[in-house]
């Protein structure tokens, strides 16, 4: 009885420290935020983003969390004419398409003319970040998530989170975007 008890309680550390995360059903939707409008309630989680006025609630960073999430692990595939894939641009497209309808280019050089610039000092939860892996064109983005740590599809691990500060991403980063939010 005593071993039985002891291994019921190592399966139960050993299945809180997996490092792969749960499986999400997708099945969250963000609160009715037009009842708080009509009691005159003032909407708390709102957090203003100076540049360029845009505006990104925690429902729609809890929201586009999700979606990201959802791609973690997906494996790297390059782009082709004869076979598409989970490339870096393709993997920012699909999650701003899914997340709000956003239509972003399909090439990361395209998408670094998109939305707003926004210095790395003040890049915020869903902002594209760009780096120039081949030279002086840019040839890489991902999503920023925040604490120096952004989302992109590597062609050795596929989804993926890394660190901007990492000596081969800080030595290529090359700007960051803020995204035009189609929910507004």
């Amino acid at each position: 009885m005593r071993y039985l008890i002891i291994g019921i309680i190592g399966l139960i550390i050993l299945a809180g420290c997996s490092p792969v995360p749960p499986h999400r059903s997708g099945d969250y939707s963000p609160k009715n935020r037009d009842n708080d409008k009509q009691l005159g309630r003032k909407d708390w989680r709102r957090e203003r983003i100076k540049d360029e006025g845009r505006a990104l609630d925690s429902y729609e960073k809890i929201e586009l969390g999700r979606v990201i999430q959802s791609f973690l692990g997906a494996p790297y595939q390059g782009h082709s004419k004869h076979r598409p894939g989970l490339d870096c641009s393709e993997f920012t497209l699909e999650v701003f398409m899914e997340y709000d309808r956003t239509k972003l280019p399909r090439s990361a050089d395209e998408q670094f003319r998109e939305g707003f610039s926004v210095s790395r000092a003040k890049m915020k939860f869903g902002d594209l970040v760009f780096f120039r892996i081949n030279g002086r064109e840019i040839s890489h983005v991902g999503i920023y998530i925040g604490f120096n740590e952004f989302v992109h599809s590597s062609a050795s691990n596929g989804v993926m989170i890394s660190k901007i500060n990492d000596k081969y991403w800080k030595k290529r980063f090359a700007g960051a975007r803020h995204v035009p939010n189609s929910k507004k």
